[in-house]
């Protein structure tokens, strides 16, 4: 982490990337909310193990006397949930498939605006650790077509390109 930051907080980053990518209007971070979650997995100390355990033993043998506990199982833990982005790989595998196979001009263009208004988005909430390995791009190459029209004597064809470029920022625990 950083020494500059409160130990322990980085899922109120993550969540708050998620607003303000929201209210900017980019597009670029997943949906992240601060959540409470209780699960097995969790790393949990002896004493809130041997509670929960201590619990559900007294539930389940004296019910009468289990029913008054405020709360059985592992007590909740906060932090921040993402949705997960489908069909994204790591930017540095795209990267590197750019460099032997250039994007369409269009495409290039777009991809250049969402990584200027990634750069933007890290200036705003001060990420100083964005690299290859917390931002996520999409490519799906879409078949082109020919769309062509007449109007009286005048026609016209165009090739309409279905390609499609997504960034997704991820990972601003230290920001």
């Amino acid at each position: 982490g950083r020494s500059c930051l409160v130990p322990n907080q980085g899922y109120l980053s993550e969540a708050g990337a998620s607003l303000v990518d929201e209210k900017l209007g980019l597009g670029i971070v997943p949906k992240t909310k601060v959540v409470r979650l209780a699960s097995e997995s969790f790393n949990y100390s002896r004493i809130d193990r041997e509670k929960s355990w201590a619990k559900k033993m007294v539930y389940e043998k004296f019910p009468k006397v289990g029913r008054h506990f405020h709360r059985l199982g592992l007590p909740p833990k906060t932090g921040s949930f993402q949705l997960f982005v489908h069909n994204f790989k790591g930017a540095e595998e795209w990267l590197r498939r750019f460099e032997s196979e250039p994007l369409p001009p269009v495409l290039a263009k777009d991809f250049q605006r969402q990584f200027e208004s990634l750069v933007c988005l890290d200036y705003i909430i001060r990420n100083t650790d964005r690299g290859n390995d917390n931002w996520l791009i999409k490519y799906e190459k879409g078949q082109a077509t020919l769309v062509s029209d007449q109007i009286g004597e005048d026609s016209w064809s165009m090739v309409e390109d279905k390609s499609l470029i997504r960034i997704a920022a991820i990972d601003h625990g230290l920001a």
